[in-house]
């Protein structure tokens, strides 16, 4: 995946061809099995699309604005400039972030396992770990950035200045003989958390697959995925509007239209049930179907609470801090999630061990040699 304003990195034409091709025939077949999510406020203003220069960034939209400064992370003995978050990897990283919370109803966020599963699940992770290992980076930017949103409500300006993420742990390790923090769990803000509930627009995990080399594609996307079903009846948005809203960082309107049309046709590759119109001038949105539907999303969640009621009492498969921190100090190279998961598919044609965590120390030497 790349920066859209990077085109020296974007994969060749076909095989993004190939993936949307793929995706559009799987979605037109069957409903999706599972579900992700993206904050209505991040379907209206985008995350900067290339890496801007500075440490902030601001973005406005109908009759408000947001932005963006770029934060710090303490790493033990010094804080740690964080870039601002750009690009389609922040993008994916919130809906992974904002998917784990609404399915899990938890601000806690665990960032092991859970973010190469999701990368699988969009068939992402399939380039030996280096998307991994950048989907990682952003999600430190992202944790270490604040938002400030300036709107107006009825008679009233606002200035609401939030940090979606209020608490972020992460392990230090070494790549390449330099130290480096390795995300581990997150804790959204109480305030973000109760807005995400409220505000979470379902979209389709094919769909966000198929467009992930784009952010643009990303941001179109979700922009119909919230704005189209809301609609009571057409409505022009002119090639301006869009440019105002999604387009700020081309100074010609007409250079953004150039790349805003390819993206819009991509994102409507993926949302079969949307109904758009290119007229002179702009775009004509009709009221339409959502990407998923309600019933999509309640068999989503359904099933996941028919298979946890239907499966035993499982063992306590969750290792204690102390354990992943001495597996960390043993084999600073590797995932100890990874290395969790294969011990987990070992274990269950073995009878349950009564120390986990011993058994997992002792699996890991064998582990880290091949032989498992």
């Amino acid at each position: 995946m790349s920066d859209d304003n990077d085109p020296k990195d974007t994969p060749k034409l076909p095989a993004i061809q190939s993936r949307i091709l793929g995706a559009s025939v799987e979605i037109e077949q069957e409903d999706p099995l599972e579900i992700v999510y993206q904050h209505s406020l991040f379907c209206q203003v985008a995350l900067p699309r290339s890496r801007p220069e500075g440490r902030t960034f601001a973005r406005s939209y109908r009759n408000g604005s947001v932005k963006m400064q770029a934060g710090e992370l303490w790493d033990g003995r010094q804080w740690i400039e964080q870039p601002l978050p750009a690009g389609p990897k922040p993008r994916l990283a919130l809906m992974h972030i904002h998917s784990q919370a609404i399915k899990t109803r938890s601000p806690y966020v665990d960032l092991g396992r859970s973010c190469a599963e999701f990368l699988d699940r969009l068939g992402l992770n399939t380039d030996g770990g280096s998307t991994y290992r950048l989907f990682k980076r952003e999600m430190k930017a992202l944790a270490a950035c604040r938002l400030t949103l300036g709107y107006t409500e009825s008679d009233k300006i606002i200035t609401l200045n939030t940090q979606p993420i209020s608490r972020f742990e992460a392990w230090l390790t070494n790549e390449d003989s330099a130290p480096v923090l390795w995300p581990a769990t997150l804790r959204l803000s109480q305030e973000y958390f109760e807005s995400l509930q409220e505000h979470a627009v379902p979209l389709d995990p094919r769909a966000v697959g198929g467009l992930a080399h784009s952010a643009m594609a990303l941001d179109i996307y979700s922009f119909f995925a919230r704005r189209l079903h809301s609609l009571q009846k057409p409505v022009k948005v002119t090639w301006h509007q869009f440019h105002a809203q999604f387009g700020q960082e081309f100074k010609d309107w007409r250079n953004f239209k150039q790349r805003f049309i390819p993206a819009v046709r991509a994102a409507l590759a993926l949302y079969l049930s949307a109904k758009v119109e290119e007229v002179a001038g702009g775009l004509i949105l009709k009221p339409s179907m959502p990407p998923v539907h309600a019933s999509s999303v309640a068999v989503s969640h359904g099933l996941a609470a028919q298979v946890r009621q239907s499966l035993p009492t499982p063992v306590i498969k969750s290792l204690r801090p102390a354990t992943i921190e001495r597996f960390r100090t043993l084999y600073p190279r590797l995932d100890p999630y990874i290395c969790k998961d294969a011990f987990d598919s070992w274990l269950e044609a073995k009878e349950a061990p009564k120390h986990y965590d011993a058994a997992f120390l002792g699996f890991a030497k064998k582990w880290v040699k091949g032989k498992f």
